[in-house]
């Protein structure tokens, strides 16, 4: 048998590339995947018909978001072994991350055909690949077959819920979206009391748990006073910045900025959980508005809106917060809006907060856009400004949940793959009577987008 140098032995190629293929495992495991790339392609330089190297190399390149690269290896590991399920289905997976969705589906089907053990992970990547295809009634048949066969498939259960969401079968989702309180997607943290099921809770504490973003505390809110109907004293942690929105509701005995010890209770639940005690289909959506704004905080900010002299005035936010993993699939730049929207008779105003507030400075000089975000310490000041204007036009984010719950006029601009909670193929919202929704043809049709809102901007400015 031939042997090649590995150090001081000689050793066969076969055990060279075990001993290679077992380092790069403890190395991935440890995060370490460029070092792991690098001795998967050093032993595939000694060993190149291992099919097994060449798949182990793709994965290093998946996990560091390479995924090109993922795919030239997994095409050259099929290449010597067409055969290997596994294989497949990470091709599969690398494809579904570079949006070449058809291929992606292919893949795992292949890979399911091919396969001759338990196909669980097959048909829960299967349905990944689905759901971002849009083809969420395909995606759910894909997820259940995984769940059908490994008990406790929690994490399919929870993609399975977001397929059952997308669709507004809300009676099947809400019990695989409450998944997420096993799996880890939330912090670990003390709560008091046992988890509360919606039933009346008179002389005993709740306390409201937050969870996710703005965004998800906003869309709640809807069912706060539901929740103290119910009974006893209500204690609701959420966000610094929504404490004084959410107080003016009067609904909260007690509120408390997230991360603070929580108090005592009888009873806890995390926000998120409400809509599935409260709303089992479409029809039972609470929509009325329920955010008003502060009369004395309206008034500081009046003059600034005076600024308008009779045009327009439109709200603009073109993206959410920088910190969310798919930001970049919503946000767009402020280049886009004012190309869309700086049009005669119309006052555009900033809503923006953060680090994007900085593409303001590259605009044209005298573009027609007022920075409202040096005078917007919170929500409450935020929801100020939304009730003076006519119209808000943005990118999904926080604000287009608060124009929403205050019956402002809000147009969303979606992406191709948009969240659950605007459903599929929609123009409207039954979560927020006020809103149009704004979609694209294609992935990456912002194009289209754009040019549809700005249309029907002009008409209602009447140009």
């Amino acid at each position: 048998m031939e042997t090649v140098e590995n150090g001081a032995a000689n050793v066969s190629p076969h055990a060279a590339s075990a001993q290679a293929f077992r380092g790069a495992k403890e190395l991935h495991d440890k995060g370490k995947f460029a070092e792991a790339e690098t001795l998967l392609r050093d032993a595939i330089a000694a060993d190149p018909h291992n099919s097994d190297l060449r798949n182990a190399r793709g994965v290093m390149f998946a996990a560091m978001k390479r995924n090109l690269d993922a795919v030239w290896c997994y095409r050259d590991a099929l290449a010597i072994n067409p055969r290997a399920a596994g294989i497949w289905t990470n091709l599969g997976n690398a494809l579904t991350s570079l949006k070449h969705l058809k291929g992606a589906i292919y893949c795992h089907q292949r890979a399911i055909a091919l396969s001759q053990g338990e196909t669980s992970l097959l048909h829960h990547n299967l349905g990944t690949a689905l759901a971002e295809a849009g083809m969420h009634g395909e995606a759910v048949v894909a997820f259940t077959r995984a769940i059908e066969q490994r008990k406790q498939y929690d994490l399919a259960r929870w993609d399975r819920g977001r397929s059952y969401l997308y669709l507004g079968n809300y009676r099947q989702a809400w019990p695989d979206y409450e998944v997420r309180l096993v799996t880890g997607q939330l912090p670990k943290k003390e709560l008091p009391g046992r988890q509360w099921n919606g039933e009346a809770y008179a002389g005993k504490r709740l306390v409201l748990v937050v969870e996710q973003g703005f965004g998800d505390t906003l869309w709640v809110a809807r069912y706060l006073p539901r929740v103290k109907a119910l009974g006893g004293e209500l204690v609701i942690e959420c966000q610094a910045e929504l404490i004084s929105l959410i107080a003016a509701m009067g609904v909260a005995d007690r509120l408390i900025a997230r991360n603070s010890p929580l108090p005592a209770a009888d009873f806890y639940c995390y926000l998120c959980s409400l809509p599935g005690l409260f709303t089992n289909d479409v029809n039972s959506i609470p929509a009325a508005p329920y955010f008003f704004p502060s009369a004395d905080r309206a008034a500081k900010l009046a003059p600034l809106f005076d600024r308008a002299r009779g045009r327009l005035k439109v709200g603009i936010v073109w993206s959410g917060s920088v910190t969310f993993k798919k930001n970049h699939e919503r946000a767009q730049p402020l280049m886009r809006f004012f190309q869309a929207f700086a049009l005669p008779g119309v006052q555009l105003y900033s809503l923006q907060k953060g680090p994007r507030t900085s593409e303001l400075t590259s605009l044209p000089k005298g573009g027609p856009i007022i920075d409202l975000a040096p005078h917007l310490e919170d929500f409450a000041d935020t929801a100020a400004a939304v009730s003076q204007l006519d119209l808000v036009i943005m990118t999904d984010s926080a604000v287009a949940h608060l124009a929403g719950a205050m019956g402002k006029p809000v147009w969303v601009l979606l992406g191709y793959v948009a969240h659950w909670l605007w459903l599929e193929g929609r123009t409207d919202s039954p979560w927020y009577p006020s809103m149009r929704l704004f979609r694209p043809r294609a992935e990456g049709d912002w194009d289209h987008v754009f040019d549809s809102a700005s249309v029907e901007l002009m008409t209602l400015a009447k140009l």
